[in-house]
């Protein structure tokens, strides 16, 4: 265990009520799931007490505007600052991949209307291939 998180109000994605709970971490998985105090920690485990905080699997944000951004912000920020992890991307059936050169006025012109997004920032942020 190299990581362990102390007394979380754990929510598991299950649907399951949300419950306090330990959550013992190895490399990058989630390796048990106890009762607070159920779990000892090795020499060398990082503790960190997270009474009063919750502790939750990833967020999927089902209907996203990232269809360009993706492009020039692959970390998509402004969903990472607030722990969604995956989004839906061309929900609205339209997006930008794959550009072609001769397409780049139209979908340019299109995302300046329906998303309000600049010209400029769509030039710069896309490669045209």
């Amino acid at each position: 265990m190299d990581l362990l998180l102390r007394g979380a109000e754990l929510i598991d994605g299950t649907g399951a009520d949300a419950r306090v709970a330990d959550v013992a971490v190895t490399g990058d998985r989630i390796t048990a799931v106890a009762a607070p105090g159920e779990l000892t920690p090795e020499a060398g485990t990082e503790v960190v007490d997270l009474r009063g905080l919750v502790l939750a699997p990833g967020f999927i944000d089902v209907h996203t505007h990232y269809d360009a951004q993706i492009l020039w912000d692959g970390d998509l920020t402004p969903s990472s600052w607030h722990g969604v992890t995956s989004v839906v991307m061309g929900n609205c059936g339209f997006g930008v991949a794959p550009t072609h050169p001769e397409h780049r006025d139209t979908i340019v012109r299109t995302f300046e209307n329906v998303e309000g997004m600049s010209a400029d920032a769509l030039e710069q942020g896309i490669d045209w291939c």
